[in-house]
């Protein structure tokens, strides 16, 4: 991964870019009296690099009854050895990593209809004992509650959090459970405005939720509560963190509204993406985020920026998902190359929506990825937003954010 990072506490900016030689992720040049050899235990990245360069490094696919614990050995290398997908620049000595991952507690997710302000919401939740906090997970527009939680980086995302002993507590928009326009912006999406919890539902259900598992004893007001959002979920969560006094907010991939910023007490981290197309964010919405960052921090509020760079596609990213086989993903990625998606450092040349449209168009072209089923499908092109760094919701900086949320300042 690749950072770049505004906080109240420290300040550092590190943009690394990639120079790696190798066709493919795993290989190396050889011969180069300035390259090293990295070799990658459980996981993928081994080869040989120049002194220099950027080396990406990936866990093996992480199974449904575990999540990723750490990275040892040259660990001090890396920007948060927590994270299953980790990047470094390469020193002038060989070196060995391993990714370890840790057992996780069986939980399910309890799905049910809740009164709110005005009417039965759909939601989602687990409450393990002695949680910590209580966090609130926030979809983008046109998503949904059952979006969210069938979402791979979110379970992933999910699965992280509950391994780090929080409550999680998934809902949608007004609009989302109405299937109505109700503020007429031609979008079904969460309402920032006005931000009132009396007047304005997207507020109030969360209120009237909360009372709800305070009466059943689920939980109580002492314990902290913290929002995360996507794109729209993620301006939204800076309004709901601020008007409730949340604990701390953050925001994936969305600038958030600078009048929020400008008054809000609550500390909040932003993790955009360099190469988003969406038309609310792009290059000016990653800069605003940046911006509302600086402000918070210099008010005294604690706030950190990440900005996510792309990363290089590997053979087996899509065996991340379990119904998607190392061999199949293989030939995902060898279709890729093959119809010229990559380029010299397999990094993609075009988020998903334009890749998409060429496999619509010519299907014949990419007989894998036509073959897939629709939620392969599904996951397959939000991988491909992921590691194109584009509008989407990604889980490399699960550690990073839940260290946010338990220490802002630190």
């Amino acid at each position: 991964m690749k950072y770049l990072i505004v906080s109240s506490c420290t300040c550092l900016a590190m943009l690394t870019g990639c120079s790696k030689k190798s066709n493919a992720p795993g290989t190396g040049t050889t011969g180069n009296t300035d390259s090293a050899t990295v070799t990658v235990i459980n996981g993928y990245g081994s080869g040989k690099y120049r002194v220099g360069d950027t080396v990406n490094i990936w866990s093996l696919a992480i199974p449904a009854n575990m999540v990723f614990d750490t990275w040892t050995g040259y660990s001090t290398l890396l920007q948060n050895s927590g994270e299953w997908h980790n990047s470094f620049v390469m020193p002038a000595q060989d070196l060995t990593l391993t990714a370890s991952q840790k057992s996780l507690a069986p939980f399910t997710l309890t799905y049910e209809k809740i009164r709110g302000m005005n009417i039965q919401k759909n939601v989602y939740y687990y409450f393990p004992a002695g949680h910590k906090g209580i966090i609130y997970l926030l979809h983008g527009t046109g998503g949904s509650a059952q979006s969210l939680v069938n979402q791979f980086e979110w379970t992933q995302t999910i699965s992280d959090l509950v391994s780090a002993g929080y409550a999680i507590v998934v809902t949608e928009a007004e609009e989302v459970s109405l299937n109505t326009d109700l503020n007429g912006d031609g979008k079904i999406r969460w309402d920032l405005t006005p931000a009132d919890t009396l007047t304005n539902p997207d507020y109030g259900n969360f209120r009237a939720l909360t009372d709800t598992f305070y009466a059943r004893g689920y939980t109580n007001p002492s314990i902290p509560r913290y929002s995360i959002g996507m794109s729209d979920g993620g301006a939204f969560s800076a309004a709901l963190s601020f008007i409730y006094k949340f604990a701390a907010g953050v925001s994936y991939c969305a600038p958030t509204s600078t009048t929020v910023t400008n008054s809000s007490t609550t500390p909040f981290q932003f993790c955009m993406a360099k190469y988003d197309n969406d038309q609310e964010v792009g290059p000016a919405g990653d800069a605003t985020a940046q911006s509302n960052a600086n402000a918070l921090s210099a008010r005294g509020i604690c706030s950190k920026f990440y900005l996510h760079d792309h990363s290089p596609v590997y053979p087996q990213r899509f065996a991340r998902r379990s119904d998607i086989s190392l061999s199949l993903s293989a030939s995902l990625y060898n279709e890729l190359g093959t119809n010229h998606w990559l380029d010299s450092k397999n990094y993609l040349t075009a988020a998903s929506d334009t890749i998409s449209a060429r496999i619509q168009a010519n299907p014949s072209a990419y007989p894998f990825s036509s073959a897939l089923t629709p939620a392969q499908y599904q996951f397959f092109t939000d991988e491909l937003d992921c590691m194109y760094a584009a509008h989407k919701f990604y889980s490399d900086y699960d550690k990073t954010t839940i260290h946010f949320l338990e220490g802002p300042c630190q």
